[in-house]
């Protein structure tokens, strides 16, 4: 006869197997039941979280993250804009500011990318970075990353400057104009860089499809182009002649449209004109002075009053710039929030700030620091390498620009 214990083990194996079980049973128990808390009552605990807590909730269990799938967007357009930022002395992290609740944040980046020379911009929730060569890389290239979803991109770096010695040179980050991140045609499923360099008259872009660079000179078409954005899936362009144009990726050809009312820039090619493209709306900055672009009536419009808006200016060549309503997370309307690094003599500590003043100059306008502690990251006077806004509502999507 079989004995009673030789098929369920000792009696100490048997009580702890219940145990066992019953813990498991208590355990999903309290995970179904947190797993069933209603949509209403999580959407009022996803309101007290920041940008961090609220990934986070996601990764609870299945029902968390299906509602943070759904809400994902709705929350990242409340959110205040952020300021990324990374020193010299910064080898392995970038830092987040929020500017409504005054919080900083730290992301780990990529080890193959911990030692990234410049960044030439930030675009559609992505930083776009030089990295140069180093024992484990053979060559220097570009990659494009996105600090919150983790998606990243690598490009062979571009011909310009043509001499691979000029990445070293501390001057080259100055030398480009402006540069933007874009997936490409009616899929989606390609990706564009493009660069605009400040001091030769040419366009250079690379798809992900061909990984090739390609370069338009436009010697003969006008003034220096000092803006490039992606609009309503087209590359447009501006020049120190006041002219804004379409570029066409297929024919690599650069039309300029005829417009009424155009202001002058001035003699200096290198002003810091902006195009922004923001909510259905393309406009140029000449701060304090803003125009808006009326297409459909083909002419330049002053703006004299940005209304619930405020526009967020980035200061140099790689920022980033944007005309959004900031009552969501209790911001200034009708304001503009200037960002510009601060050179600052301590060597241990990088500063940068933020101005915001009204948008008609009439009251004072009040100026914020923000300060980043860079102790233990290296050694040496601390300069800016990353300094922009970062606006998370397109972090989660990229600007499309369509194949045609």
């Amino acid at each position: 006869m079989q004995s009673p214990l030789s098929s369920s083990g000792t009696l100490l194996e048997r009580e702890n197997n219940r145990r066992s079980n019953q813990a498991r049973r208590v355990h999903c128990k309290r995970s179904s039941a947190w797993a069933d808390l209603p949509e209403e009552l999580l959407e009022i605990i996803s309101r007290s979280l920041n940008i961090v807590d609220y990934q986070n909730l996601g990764r609870v269990c299945r029902s968390w993250r299906l509602f943070y799938s759904e809400f994902k967007q709705s929350f990242l357009t409340s959110h205040s804009p952020l300021i990324v930022y990374a020193s010299t002395r910064a080898k392995k992290y970038c830092y987040f500011f929020d500017i409504a609740t005054r919080m900083k944040y730290k992301t780990k980046l990529p080890r193959h990318i911990c030692n990234f020379k410049f960044c030439l911009g930030v675009s559609s929730g992505y930083l776009i970075m030089l990295c140069l060569k180093t024992n484990d890389v053979s060559r220097d290239y570009l990659w494009v990353i996105n600090p919150f979803t983790g998606h990243q991109i690598q490009f062979p770096c571009m011909p310009w400057p043509h001499c691979i010695e000029d990445y070293h040179d501390s001057c080259f980050s100055r030398s480009i104009f402006a540069s933007f991140f874009a997936s490409f045609g009616s899929q989606g499923q390609d990706f564009l860089i493009m660069i605009l360099s400040k001091y030769v008259k040419v366009l250079q872009f690379c798809t992900s499809r061909d990984n090739k660079w390609k370069q338009y000179h436009y010697y003969n078409k006008g003034g220096h182009i000092l803006d490039i954005v992606v609009f309503d899936g087209r590359i447009y362009v501006i020049n120190s002649d006041s002219r804004i144009g379409i570029f066409n990726l297929r024919s690599c050809d650069l039309r300029f449209l005829e417009l009424n009312f155009a202001p002058r820039f001035g003699s200096h090619f290198d002003k810091s004109i902006r195009l922004v493209a923001s909510n259905g709306q393309l406009f140029v900055v000449d701060s304090p002075k803003v125009y808006r672009i009326d297409l459909s009536r083909k002419e330049w419009v002053k703006v004299y009053n940005l209304g619930d808006q405020a526009l967020f200016l980035g200061h140099g060549d790689m920022m980033c710039s944007k005309v959004i309503n900031p009552s969501k997370w209790g911001g200034q309307s009708n304001c503009i929030y200037d960002l510009f690094p601060f050179n600052n003599k301590e060597p241990w500590k990088t500063i940068t700030r933020y101005n915001l003043f009204p948008f008609n100059h009439q009251e004072p306008r009040e100026t914020i620091i923000v300060d980043f502690p860079q102790k233990g990251e290296g050694k040496g006077y601390a300069s800016t390498k990353i300094c922009s806004w970062y606006f998370l509502p397109v972090s989660s999507s990229i600007e499309n620009v369509r194949d045609e």
